[in-house]
Order: structure tokens, then sequence, then C-alpha cells
């Protein structure tokens, strides 16, 4: 093709016909306007992620024609993009794997393909051997394509290998294995007033320096990185952070750790600290399995657990439902006609009886029937329980006495029946189907979660070390633009870890655009054509 397709002003008018044809649904024109494009690769992955987002926002009963169309013609894109992978692939190797890594503008957002697919769920786009591949060279930095290898690099004292990601995610969790040792010691031994202990401030420490390295970095450094980015795509990317489960646990635990700080400050109690402190630790917990989610095994058992959670977490409303109607039966039968209901001003939360009321069928759900507590045979079984409404309403630590009547037995009989043999079996079918779902596309989900490791840990450092880091890192970047800014007049921007990896080997930007171009305009269309992909 000329080379007159290719300059700038064209290239962008191709680019805003792509988008009018997209939104228009003109199938054949998009495909001739998205051949034309500068970077068809990037094009062909934005304009399915944009098709995707469009299907989802006309997901209802009078669009279904609409949606079906739309995800259609988004996987048709996304097939395309497959496609010239492939090609390019075969074609270059190194080229192909620094393309889907170099950052590109696409009507007016700057983002690298990879980037821009992971952000938009395109699974196959990043479990491609081409983008694999990349990940195995920046996880290792270039030093080894296993960890076997790796280890014998890190033995021999490599310095790329003491320097890869993957080297910093060891040590990271390592540190942070010894961090949980030191809180769980804290929270067993320490909890007083007395002053901040050794462990005590273990903890403070390793929080402030973890909140610098997810906060500052993840969020800060991550939506203002270049100002080529508009603020639409800032907003994004900060979405894209806020909805990722393992962000939300780090930022949730910050803010538990706060929490139990200031009721430590303002003295609200040594049993309410315990409590605070204790939700941090298991919060804690839960972040540390992040670090199985680089191995195969324990990474796919923990993507099912997520889909398994999430699916337990949407039942649970109608599990309330009925756990809720069957203890105001209950309690209704038990405890007839209980004024003292709703507590007094300054009444203690555990004294609530909102409590009485779920757990009992609560508990039922798990075996714990609970019979003779339902039949009245435990008031005189040696329980503190009185059928003197004065007594019971003025003490609270007083139970009142359960009144038997047969209607109580009749109303479990039936919540037994729906809640065992129903609610229950139903959640354990649809724990079933998600299993199955992952297990077969098991590999497919594992390569996409992967990305997003290797993304974080291409650019972070261990904490707590990371505040030393920085402070040397800072400094290393301000020599080097000085001595850049004496030789040369200005002051470039540093590159990252991961591109530093790839432009190693990497070829000219010019020569990527032409093989890109080769193959999305002569290759590419005629194959799709004759086999009637569009």
């Amino acid at each position: 093709m000329p080379d007159f397709f290719f300059q700038p002003e064209h290239t962008a008018l191709y680019h805003v016909l792509l988008a009018w044809a997209i939104f228009a649904q003109k199938e054949d024109l998009a495909l001739i306007f998205w051949s034309k494009c500068e970077n068809p690769l990037l094009a062909a992955i934005m304009a399915s992620s944009i098709l995707n987002t469009m299907a989802e926002m006309v997901n209802s009963a009078k669009d279904l024609k609409l949606n079906n169309d739309l995800l259609k013609h988004s996987r048709l894109f996304e097939k395309r993009a497959l496609f010239l992978m492939d090609s390019l692939y075969e074609e270059n190797e190194i080229g192909c794997m620094s393309l889907v890594n170099t950052e590109d503008k696409v009507w007016g957002i700057r983002v690298a393909p990879v980037e821009c697919a992971f952000d938009n769920g395109m699974i196959d786009v990043v479990g491609h051997p081409c983008v694999q591949r990349l990940l195995n060279r920046i996880w290792y930095k270039d030093t080894a394509a296993m960890w076997r290898d790796w280890m014998k690099n890190v033995v021999r004292l490599s310095g790329a290998a003491w320097k890869s990601p993957a080297m910093m995610f060891m040590v990271h969790y390592l540190l942070m294995f010894g961090i949980l040792i030191a809180y769980s010691a804290f929270l067993l031994s320490n909890v007083n007033d007395s002053g901040i202990g050794f462990y005590e401030m273990l903890l403070y420490f390793w929080i402030i320096a973890d909140a610098v390295e997810e906060i500052v970095r993840n969020i800060v450094i991550t939506v203002q990185r270049q100002r080529t980015h508009n603020q639409s795509r800032k907003l994004f990317r900060l979405y894209c952070y806020l909805t990722n489960f393992w962000n939300v646990l780090a930022l949730l635990m910050y803010i538990v750790i706060v929490s139990a700080i200031l009721v430590r400050i303002f003295n609200v109690g040594q049993r309410m600290e315990i409590r605070i402190y204790s939700l941090g630790l298991f919060i804690i917990y839960m972040r540390f399995f992040h670090s199985l989610m680089v191995l195969k095994y324990f990474g796919l058992k923990l993507i099912m657990i997520g889909k398994m959670l999430k699916e337990l977490l949407q039942f649970s409303w109608i599990l309330f439902v009925f756990i809720v109607c069957a203890g105001v039966m209950y309690h209704s039968n038990m405890y007839p006609n209980h004024r003292d209901m709703w507590p007094k001003f300054g009444a203690d939360i555990e004294n609530w009886r909102i409590w009485k009321i779920v757990s009992l069928p609560y508990w039922q759900l798990y075996g714990e029937l609970s019979l003779d507590q339902l039949r009245g045979e435990n008031n005189g079984n040696g329980t503190s329980c009185t059928s003197v409404e004065s007594e019971w309403e003025s003490n609270t630590n007083m139970e009142r006495c359960v009144e038997y009547d047969w209607a109580i037995m009749v109303i479990a009989a039936m919540y037994l029946l729906i809640s065992n043999l129903l609610l229950i079996n139903l959640i354990i079918a649809l724990f079933s189907y998600r299993f199955e779902e992952v297990q077969n596309n098991s590999d497919r989900l594992w390569k996409y979660w992967r990305y997003a490791i290797i993304k974080d840990y291409s650019t972070r450092f261990p904490v707590p070390i990371n505040v030393l880091l920085h402070v040397v890192n800072g400094i290393v970047i301000i020599c080097k633009r000085k001595r850049q800014n004496g030789k040369t007049g200005n002051i470039r921007e540093q590159k990252s870890v991961s591109r530093k990896c790839i432009d190693a080997c990497s070829l000219e930007p010019e020569t990527l655009v032409q093989l890109q171009a080769k193959y999305a305009t002569s290759r590419l269309y005629s194959e799709m054509t004759t086999n009637s992909m569009h």
C-alpha cells in the first residue's frame, strides 16, 4: 500500500471513520476502515472492548437482538486481533512481543495493546503465546525461561536475576510472612495500655510502607504517569484499580488498622481493640493468599474460591430472607407479646433483640436443630430465665422463658425442609457449576490473572524495604537526568522496568507499523473475506 495512507492526517481520519462504522453497526465498512488504521492491532482490541461495553449497556429484553449483534461484532474484532497476533508472531517473534507492550494512541487514548486487552477482560488475547512469552521474559528479566533456571542464576548471584520481578515478588511475601508472625504475637500478648511494643512497632512500620507502595505508587503514579492520558483514561485506570479484589482488600486493611489505632488512642476499651485488630489480622492473612496466585495449581483454586464467593454473596440474599422470616415466626411463637423488641437509648449492640431472632434459624442451616430450646425444655435446666415481664425487661442478663406451642415445631419442620434440602443443595449445585466452568477454562484464566501480578511487580519494590529503595531510586534518577541534561540539553522520561526488558531487542516503530499494515491490508483482509469470518 502507498505510504500516502499512513500519513498522520489520513490515519486519524480512518480512526474517525472506524468509530462511525462501529457505532452505526456497518460491519463491512468497519473492516475496510480498520485495515487502513496505523495500528490495526490496538484498534481491533479497542473496537472489541467498545462493542462489548455497548452490548452490556443494551442488555435488556427489548434490545436482545442488538445485544447479540454487538457481541458478535465484538468477537469478530477480537478474532481479527488474535489472527493479526498469530501472523506477526510467526513473522517476527521479538517484534510482536515488543509491539503488544508498546503504547500507542487510538481515539485519543494512549495504551499498550496487552494492557487494553487485560483491562477489558479479553482472556484469549492476554493468553496468547506471544503475550505469555513476553511475560516470562519480564518476570525473570531475560535470565531464564523456567523457575529452575532462574533459581540457578539467583544462586550464582546474577544481578539481573536479583533485580527481576520474580525476586521482588518472593522477597515481598517472605517479609510479609514475617509481619504475619509479628502481628499474631502482638495480638496474642501485647494488646495493652502500657505503650507501643516491638511487635506493634513493626506492624505500624510495615503498614505505612505498604500504604506508600499501594496507594502512592498504584493510584497517584499510575493515574498521573503520563500527561498524554486524558481525564477519562485516568478515571478508567482508577476504576480498574478499585475493582481489583486484592487492591480493595489492601484498602480495607488500612481502614481497619487505622480504626484500631483510633480506638487505642481514645481508650474505647481493650475488648474493642482486640476485635478490630483481629479483623485486621484476618485481612492480612487473606492478602497473603495472593502469593499463591503465581502458581498455577493454587492460583486456579483461588480463582474458583473467588467465583464461588461471588455466587454465595448473591445467593445470600435469598438465605437472608428465609432466615429473617423463620426467625420472626419462631420469636413470635416462643415469646408472645414481647414488648421489649427495640433497644433502649445507649444499649449495647450485643443486647439487640435482632441477634436473638436470626441466630436460631441461622445455626439450623448447619444442622444445629436446637429442638430442646424450641420446646422450652431448657427453661428449668440450669438456665437463668424468668416469666416475669418486669424482671427480663429491667435486667439484660435475664432471658425470658420460652412458651411452647405446637405451631413452633410445624414452623421448624417447614423451614428445615426448605433450607436444608432445597437451598443448601441449590448452592452446592451452583458451586459445582462454577467449579466446572473454571476447570474447563483453567489455563486461560490463570494466564489472564498472571498478567496482573507480573505487571504489578515489574514496577514495585518489596515492603517494607521499598521506602529506602524508593529514596535511592529517586536519587539515581535525579543524577541521571542532571547528567543527561548537561550532555544533550533535554530530559527524557524514564522507562519502566518491563519496557527496558523488551526495548533491548525490539524493532524500530516504523518497521512494526509496516509489518502490521502488511497483514492488515493483504493477507488478513483476503483470508477473513474468503473464510466468511465477517
